[in-house]
């Protein structure tokens, strides 16, 4: 993590040198944006996707003629459910849930996201830029937070119905929060009188996940079945201004 904010450090200190002697462009400046599974042009599904799924960070552009790179530090966060199975009840098990309850865990996480894009500018105009870029981005798990609910119900001796539910939160120490993934992003880019940005990339999960999650102090608890299906593929969607 250290050596990516250095080289983006290097990239901008580079390009700000270069661009006073007129050799580069430099633009840097704030993003927001939203992540979505599936792109849509609904105004109630973009609200949503700013509600649930805010991104807000920095970007940087070095160009070179028709090319640039352009490092980001975005922070955003991320919700998964996983369906889980109990291993254990009374004091082996966390919250004292039952063998055989229908439990959802619901893992939430605050991120950091650093990608470095590569791109080119296809049509370079003074109104309109259309920019296509490709790169390698690394997410950093910050802080995470654990949400369980469960149901239960099952015949005793006597024949009577015994149910029980419950929802229960957990700290962030459950989980190892150094967690990191890798991804390669790609996607296209409109720059509007070369002030505002508009970025959609998808980003495609190179690491899975969550597939140690059995092995953190929650797989002690509760066994994850399906954390082999845990790539983090989505599309990003952010708007900046460049500052410079």
């Amino acid at each position: 993590m250290k050596k990516t904010f250095l080289l983006m450090a290097a990239l901008l200190m580079m390009g700000s040198a270069a661009f006073a002697g007129g050799g580069f462009d430099l633009a840097i400046g704030p993003k927001v944006g939203y992540q979505t599974a599936k792109l849509s042009y609904d105004k109630a599904d973009i609200k949503s996707g700013f509600s649930n799924h805010f991104t807000a960070g920095l970007f940087g552009r070095v160009t070179i003629g028709r090319l640039y790179v352009q490092p980001e530090v975005l922070y955003f966060k991320t919700s998964n459910v996983f369906d889980v199975d109990v291993t254990g009840t009374g004091t082996g098990n966390l919250f004292n849930i039952p063998t055989g309850a229908d439990v959802n865990l619901t893992l939430n996480q605050m991120n950091l996201q650093v990608p470095v894009m590569i791109g080119v500018n296809i049509i370079d105009l003074d109104i309109v830029t259309l920019r296509a870029q490709v790169g390698p981005t690394a997410n950093f798990t910050l802080k995470s937070k654990t949400l369980v609910d469960y149901s239960y119900s099952a015949t005793n001796d006597e024949g009577a119905t015994i149910t029980q539910e419950g929802d229960y939160n957990t700290d962030d120490n459950m989980f190892d929060t150094k967690t990191i993934s890798w991804g390669l992003q790609a996607g296209l880019g409109v720059d509007v009188l070369k002030r505002i940005t508009l970025d959609i990339n998808y980003n495609f999960g190179l690491s899975k996940m969550f597939k140690n999650l059995n092995n953190t102090e929650l797989g002690n608890y509760f066994d994850f079945g399906n954390t082999e299906n845990t790539r983090q593929n989505m599309f990003m969607v952010t708007v900046g201004v460049k500052l410079l």
